[in-house]
């Protein structure tokens, strides 16, 4: 299991951290999401790039730490 720590980038409202949240925890083996409009920490079994591209495809930027 990993942890990852993102820069987030495109967030200003709480309505787009639940957008990042909705969006991170229907990846499969996420065990935790903490998302603020300044960052998110992932924990779980689950490939980088497939959060990357979670985070993108609900229209915002991440950037691995």
């Amino acid at each position: 299991m990993a942890t990852y720590s993102l820069t987030l980038e495109g967030l200003t409202c709480n309505g787009c951290v639940n957008a990042v949240k909705t969006a991170l925890n229907s990846l499969d083996g996420i065990e935790s999401v903490e998302v603020t409009q300044q960052e998110a920490k992932i924990t779980g079994d689950v490939e980088i790039n497939n959060i990357i591209e979670a985070v993108e495809n609900a229209g915002f930027e991440a950037i691995p730490k």
